[in-house]
């Protein structure tokens, strides 16, 4: 399921179905809790399309809760709740829904079309009672939307354009990711240590001209997870008013100019892009990371990204957050002093030991979720000291963060890789011991064949017993030294 195409409210009632089916004491996520929770879901389109279709939310809730106690229960915590097949299917039909009302994200109303499709799994009890067809939700949107349209003379969304009577996606959209969308979703590690330069950033963008920062700093010291950092601020409302609403897109260069066949296909690409930041009126804010390659982006013998930027950049009409490494900045954009003098730099240094260490700290619960491993104090410490000393080529602290992740992913591959081991090094001591037994008190000249055996079942136990050694020996040798004091 890809998070950035739902909105802040689908995001909501996706994880408020998982309250629900453990308030019901129930295994999995079925259609009927999600249901539930696109219902009681307050200030979406959902409570309007079901008045206008008679049915008061409150009856629909009722009908939904008493099929669901009907249901077998049995004590589940949250984090063992599984996704049923059936709601992941709703979910991708919500996709597919929003594509042909052609609304730019997933909204309630799309899961809620999803759910009464006729295909879908939801209970023939729920469906008997409540008698919502998917044509009557359509027609509900279909007359809110021409409502709105009349009473407000509101324009299409941003990122949208009219055409043919229909509103459809603007297709530069397909260019950008919604870093905004993906904080909201908790896609982000937490940003900590870089407050300062944070601020600096906010600050830039606040002016009225030249108000686009560049991030430079070496690969590796968390340029982007300032910016993830400014997507989170915004989300959580910790920014200035004036960006509270806004948007951060990030743009995928490399998309952009693939598949451009034509001379002049990437520009008219650009050029759309530029136009629709500049129409949203600053509520959109742009990052590029890599900006260099805004020089010469392109090819061709036509304009390159940074030409056809600068003007909208002189005057102030686009929010422009790069990042880059010192080296590239200088050979790229600083020897372009046009396009340089449209930047405010902001240096970007590797934090100190201290600073990394309180970074490692914060976001190595991250890890530990991920890889189901917990990490002490201590290994968070020698991550930082270690790479200082060994690997001072590369920055911290994201060589810090690698130490980190290599070392619970290989522990991962043991751990598993033991436990396969175990079983059988088990059942091989007890066929030795078996065997020991038949041949005790015999001649190993005159029973040659039970003393092969013998022989035969502790040479595979050594050759096991050594894989296993190998992989945790250093566990076993601390645990007998540990004994011994």
């Amino acid at each position: 399921m890809d998070i950035a195409s739902y909105s802040s409210d689908s995001r909501a009632i996706i994880k408020n179905a998982k309250e629900v089916t453990a308030a019901f004491r129930h295994p999995e996520i079925e259609v009927e809790h999600l249901l539930m929770a696109v219902v009681r879901h307050e200030g979406s389109e959902v409570e309007s399309i079901l008045n206008q279709l008679g049915k008061k939310p409150s009856f629909v809730e009722s009908i939904v809760e008493i099929y669901l106690k009907e249901q077998s229960s049995r004590s589940t915590s949250r984090e063992n709740l599984t996704v049923s097949p059936a709601v992941q299917s709703i979910l991708s039909q919500a996709l597919e829904e929003k594509n042909k009302l052609y609304d730019a994200l997933v909204e309630p109303e799309h899961i809620l079309i999803a759910i009464f499709d006729p295909k879908s799994s939801l209970s023939p009890y729920i469906r008997d009672k409540l008698d919502i067809q998917v044509e009557g939700i359509y027609r509900a949107i279909a007359e809110s939307k021409a409502v709105e349209e009349i009473a407000t003379g509101a324009p299409p969304k941003e990122g949208e354009a009219v055409v043919g009577g229909k509103r459809e996606i603007s297709k530069t959209l397909r260019y950008c990711v919604d870093m905004t969308n993906l904080a909201a979703a908790g896609e982000f590690d937490p940003m900590i240590g870089r407050e300062k330069e944070l601020q600096q950033t906010i600050q830039i963008l606040l002016r009225r001209r030249k108000n686009s920062p560049v991030l430079v700093g070496g690969a590796g010291v968390g340029k982007s997870a300032i910016v993830e950092g400014f997507a989170q601020a915004v989300i959580d409302k910790k920014v200035p008013k004036v960006l509270q609403d806004v948007r951060v897109m990030e743009v995928d260069m490399g998309a952009m100019v693939a598949g451009a066949k034509y001379k002049g296909e990437f520009e008219e690409r650009f050029k759309a892009l530029v136009s629709d930041v500049i129409k949203s009126a600053g509520k959109t804010i742009l990052f590029i990371d890599e900006i260099h390659t805004i020089a010469g982006a392109g090819g061709g013998g036509g304009m390159d990204a940074a030409n056809l930027i600068k003007p909208a950049l002189a005057r102030g009409q686009i929010r422009l957050i790069g990042a880059t490494t010192e080296e590239e900045y200088t050979k790229y954009l600083e020897k372009d002093k046009a396009l340089d003098r449209r930047f405010e730099r902001i240096k970007i240094e590797q934090p100190d030991y201290d600073d990394a260490v309180r970074i490692v700290n914060g976001v190595v619960s991250k890890y530990a979720e991920h890889h189901k491993v917990a990490f002490e104090d201590d290994a968070v410490t020698a991550s930082v000291k270690l790479a200082q000393r060994y690997l001072s080529e590369r920055n911290l602290p994201d060589i810090a963060l690698d130490i980190i992740d290599e070392a619970a992913s290989e522990f991962g591959v043991k751990k598993e890789m033991a436990g396969e081991s175990i079983p059988a090094i088990t059942a091989r001591i007890d066929e030795v011991e078996k065997l020991l037994k038949a041949c005790d008190g015999k001649d190993p000249k005159k029973d040659k064949e039970e003393f092969d055996k013998l022989y035969d079942a502790w040479d595979k136990f050594e050759r096991e017993f050594g894989m296993l050694h190998e992989h945790w020996g250093h566990r076993v040798e601390a645990m007998t030294e540990a004994s011994r004091e």
